[in-house]
């Protein structure tokens, strides 16, 4: 198992992997459709991410294969660059493996270097293991949003988790 910062070469293995992943599980943003770029978009997302000085996109590399994937997304705005938002996904293959612990730690670590003191998400509240793994790491429930997503027509809630690193 290999973790690393994506590289612009990444972007196509991006694109397949979220195609993956959405179909594999409701607990996330999108479906089987993937998060709806062309190969030319995503490069200029991850040239984005890379060359910013508050943001990361790490991957989980086996078998050659994207089996993780994980972004903390930092703010430059004064008032608000003391705060950053999480998200991470992982293969069906290959969830119970500790790959969610090791990518939240890199995330984390990061944050850290850049001197973020709240990293914040929303999980649906039905992802009971999304929530074991942010409470783990400490992450506090701050609230509710109901009605956050909307899948197969059906309204679906998420909790609203921050982490205070000070």
């Amino acid at each position: 198992m290999i973790i690393r910062s994506v590289e612009v070469k990444d972007a196509e293995k991006i694109l397949e992997y979220t195609k993956i992943v959405g179909n594999e599980s409701n607990n996330l943003l999108f479906g089987s459709e993937g998060i709806g770029l062309n190969v030319d978009q995503e490069v200029k997302v991850l040239e984005s991410i890379i060359n910013h000085p508050k943001q990361i996109m790490i991957v989980a590399i086996a078998n050659d294969e994207i089996v993780g994937l994980a972004n903390l997304s930092g703010q430059t705005r004064e008032r608000i660059a003391h705060q950053a938002r999480l998200a991470i996904s992982v293969r069906k293959d290959y969830w119970g493996k500790g790959i969610s612990s090791q990518l939240m730690s890199s995330l984390i670590n990061f944050a850290k270097e850049i001197q973020i003191e709240v990293i914040t998400l929303e999980v649906f509240s039905n992802n009971i293991r999304g929530i074991k793994l942010y409470e783990k790491f400490g992450f506090e429930h701050i609230g509710e949003f109901k009605k956050f997503a909307k899948i197969n027509g059906e309204f679906v809630d998420a909790k609203l988790m921050n982490l205070y690193l000070k």
